[in-house]
């Protein structure tokens, strides 16, 4: 009986990683092995940590296995600089895009009439 590298502890993103090689996922799409529903929520644990899990396709797990963990920190610590000074910046307009957009209705109400 041939042995397995899959444990009862692994997710369905474990069991991807370990049965097929690079050679056998070349250049095929990745689709994540999600085990996520359409009434699932991200206001749940669970479904969270799946797609958390299983999000990014192997050659991209593979490349970050390959950093350091100052490399990994650096990366962290800049991508979520970035990511929070985006988002402040979208709540800073997002009052004038509503601005916009509501005289925007009021002169396209005018105009129809």
């Amino acid at each position: 009986m041939p042995q397995t590298p899959i444990g009862p502890e692994d997710t369905l993103g474990d069991i991807y990683y370990k049965i097929y090689t690079e050679e056998a996922r070349g250049d095929a799409p990745y689709q994540a092995p999600w085990g996520l529903k359409q009434k699932d929520t991200f206001l749940e644990f669970g479904p969270c940590r799946d797609w958390f899990l299983n999000s990014f396709p192997p050659g991209e797990v593979n490349r970050q296995r390959a950093h350091t963990h100052d490399g990994l920190y650096h990366a962290y610590v800049v991508g979520e600089a970035n990511t929070h000074a985006a988002n402040h910046q979208i709540v800073r307009k997002w009052r004038t895009m509503v601005k916009e957009r509501r005289d925007w209705e009021k002169y396209h109400e005018r105009v129809v009439r």
